[in-house]
């Protein structure tokens, strides 16, 4: 347990502040490069949102068409009842 205390307090320690790390002489990287990465991962959240509301709806439109397929068998079995009815019916005039 020390030996990961020890660890944590390590990366505490170790941690560079934040301008640190945006520090453009440190790191070597442009202005340009961190507005590219900042883009790329605000894009890459956008499409992950997006590719959840897809999935969101290509559940909902599943459960739809189970919906209107039961609909539609029930209409079916309910107008061949009615014939059945009509069927009886005149027979028995």
């Amino acid at each position: 347990m020390s030996a990961a205390i020890q660890l944590v307090n390590q990366a505490l320690i170790e941690a560079e502040p934040v301008e640190k790390r945006l520090d453009i002489a440190h790191n070597n990287v442009s202005l340009f490069e961190l507005a590219h990465e900042q883009r790329l991962r605000r894009a890459l959240s956008y499409i992950a949102e997006l590719q959840a509301e897809v999935r969101t709806l290509r559940e909902e439109l599943a459960r739809a068409e189970r919906t209107i397929a039961q609909n539609e068998t029930l209409l079916r079995n309910a107008m061949i009842r009615e014939q059945e009815l009509r069927t009886e019916m005149f027979k028995n005039k």
